[in-house]
């Protein structure tokens, strides 16, 4: 930092027009700089996010089977225990009907949303997702597209998924992110429904999140 020698005068001494000028420009400049500095820093502030991963998530709903299980009407499993963090697949109870899949708490503000999916006979819109909230209200995401778990499938233009996990046998599990609607209000549950009984789409018991680090009111 540069040595600061004030310029000093003593009581009743008169200040040249051009020193009391540029005292007052070197002051405006010095606010603008702090005013520009505040703002970047409030901006940074209001972008921070915050990550959080749910795992081993259980439901009130529904049934789970491990992956290394045959779900009944299928014929194969994933050939493992486990997958990255996913340990089991929440279905339907039973398998074969349309039904809630599975419900999830999650209590906390949240700005969206990501979970692991994919389905036998997919590659069709199969999935509601009901989000409930703290004050009592809800809101309905439909028509989920849920891409094949049997094979490999193109993302494509509805709900293309944002990442896949490949097993021994070449199952799949997609990623896919949702927003929520109401990114101020407190999430209680998060609710997966399947729509159509004919197909077979299960939800990993793995849930992320990101929510916005919102700053305490003074």
């Amino acid at each position: 930092m540069p040595d600061f020698k004030p310029i000093t005068r003593r009581p009743g001494e008169i200040i040249k027009s051009d020193e009391w000028n540029k005292i007052q420009e070197d002051i405006r400049t010095d606010l603008e700089k702090i005013e520009k500095r505040l703002q970047e820093l409030k901006e940074y502030v209001d972008n921070m996010v915050e990550s959080v991963t749910l795992v081993n998530l259980d439901s009130p709903v529904g049934r789970s089977y491990p992956l290394n299980e045959i779900v009944p009407g299928e014929t194969m499993n994933y050939g493992t225990r486990v997958m990255g963090l996913i340990s089991k697949q929440w279905l339907s109870e039973p398998p074969e009907t349309a039904g809630t899949i599975c419900r999830f708490g999650v209590t906390d503000l949240v700005d969206s949303f990501s979970f692991w999916a994919g389905a036998e006979k997919g590659n069709a819109k199969l999935v509601d997702v009901n989000v409930e909230y703290i004050d009592g209200s809800a809101t309905n995401i439909g028509g989920l597209y849920i891409h094949d778990c049997t094979k490999l499938s193109t993302k494509g233009k509805d709900n293309p998924y944002i990442e896949y996990l490949l097993s021994p046998n070449e199952r799949i599990w997609y990623k896919y992110e949702i927003k929520n609607p109401n990114p101020d209000k407190e999430i209680r549950h998060i609710s997966f429904v399947k729509t159509k009984p004919e197909s077979s789409p299960r939800i990993a018991n793995v849930l992320h999140y990101r929510s916005r680090i919102k700053p305490l009111a003074r």
